[in-house]
């Protein structure tokens, strides 16, 4: 986990609702771990929040490790200091 002034800037840095490019690095069956250029957090997308079409997709259609692709930060998770992020047809 980051610690405080990390966390308190990437905060401030990728604010809920900016459109960010993030790469794959790790899929689980919950969802993928991702990478965001200058970006200390963990970033995570959950299978609810993958739904590049309107509606979420069978994770056999995620994106695979190292594929980058344009995504929306959705929320900051205190408890664990993750960033989470959409991706939805406004992306």
């Amino acid at each position: 986990m980051i610690d405080d002034l990390a966390w308190l800037t990437a905060k401030e840095k990728f604010p809920v609702g900016l459109s960010v490019q993030a790469t794959v690095d790790v899929v689980r069956p919950f969802g993928f771990f991702v990478t965001i250029p200058g970006c200390p957090a963990t970033a995570v997308v959950d299978a609810i929040a993958y739904k590049p079409h309107g509606i979420p997709v069978n994770p056999t259609q995620w994106p695979a490790i190292g594929i980058t692709f344009e995504a929306t930060i959705a929320d900051h998770v205190e408890h664990n200091r993750q960033i989470k992020l959409r991706v939805d047809a406004s992306n």
